[in-house]
């Protein structure tokens, strides 16, 4: 029998997350895949984690994608930099994960998934909560008309990660992370939406800074309107304590995910029905996921329209905060 070797891929960013995702696979060939290699702007502040991994770092981008033994670059970068690195990456021929969200604008989101179709090589999302087992049984209850016709979605992503940014980080930066918490965390929840309910038509997002001392907004709120009839509330906070809810009320019932592993479904004149799932490494599945797609040539979980939508009402919400809360149309 044929062994395929590993995807051999370079961690492009090596912070917090970008160290967690090469955790998240190092040492489990399982995966499919590997890290090589790394490139972070300041190679000497991921010294430590990069020869404790055993992985050499560069800050030079153009090296690694004229590597030949390179096969992806997993992308950890800011939000503004992704398109630029996108094509670049298909440029070369490497396949790309890059981490939510894909861009910051639906015009960079088309011009990055245009580069990858010309040259032929995977784009995935980094959306790991489609990959909780509680999400997969939610979509596939809401979906089937289990609980009637889709009325509503409700979510609440939040914690208290805002307390750890300033001012000269870039994840402290309104021109990263416009509306808040949305691009940390409530874009999350958004993808979560659109892969049930399909793509966004209106929203209006109403976002303040009350206590952080970093430049950014800690309470978050969106009103969603989707191209079928369905209407949506998304919460997020950068100041609070950890929270993750998801619920999506049909004509007939409703299923909840009141945190990462238990589900409640709740139909109309029955009593509920309460699931629980076991601890899912997301991050190590969403990578396995990658390297499938890459090797097998398999489509990515989550398809370009549901990048574009996504991107689409992220643009949208940003506007309407930036805004005072107008209602906004999103770019169809």
């Amino acid at each position: 029998m044929t062994v395929q070797r590993p995807v051999r891929a370079a961690i492009v960013g090596l912070g917090r997350w970008g160290q967690n995702l090469v955790s998240s696979v190092s040492g489990r060939p399982d995966a499919g895949l590997e890290f090589t290699r790394g490139v972070t702007r300041t190679p000497e502040k991921a010294r430590a984690f990069s020869l404790a991994q055993g992985l050499p770092v560069s800050d030079d981008y153009e090296a690694v994608l004229a590597d030949a033994e390179i096969d992806a670059v997993v992308l950890a970068t800011p939000h503004s930099q992704h398109c630029e690195q996108i094509c670049a990456a298909a440029k070369a021929g490497k396949h790309v994960f890059v981490e939510k969200p894909v861009t910051l604008t639906v015009a960079e989101a088309q011009q990055a998934i245009e580069a990858c179709d010309a040259h032929s090589v995977v784009l995935c999302a980094g959306f790991n909560r489609r990959f909780l087992p509680g999400y997969e049984a939610l979509r596939g209850l809401a979906q089937s008309g289990d609980i009637g016709v889709p009325l509503h979605v409700d979510a609440n992503f939040s914690g208290p990660f805002g307390y750890d940014y300033s001012a000269d980080m870039w994840r402290g930066s309104v021109s990263e992370n416009p509306a808040g918490g949305m691009a940390a965390m409530g874009i999350h929840m958004l993808d979560a939406m659109i892969a049930v309910l399909g793509p966004v038509e209106t929203v209006a997002c109403l976002s303040r800074r009350r206590v952080l001392t970093a430049p950014i907004d800690d309470t978050t709120t969106v009103q969603l309107e989707f191209v079928s009839g369905a209407t949506g509330t998304l919460t997020t906070l950068m100041a609070t304590a950890a929270n993750w809810r998801f619920q999506i009320f049909g004509s007939s019932g409703w299923a909840a995910m009141p945190d990462q592993e238990q589900l409640t479904i709740q139909k109309t004149g029955q009593d509920p029905a309460f699931m629980g799932f076991d601890a899912c490494d997301t991050l190590y599945e969403e990578l396995k996921h990658f390297a499938q797609c890459v090797l097998n040539k398999s489509a990515p979980i989550v398809p370009v329209q549901d990048i574009l939508s996504g991107v689409a009402a992220m643009e949208a919400i940003s506007a309407s905060a930036a805004n005072g809360g107008v209602r906004t149309k999103v770019a169809g």
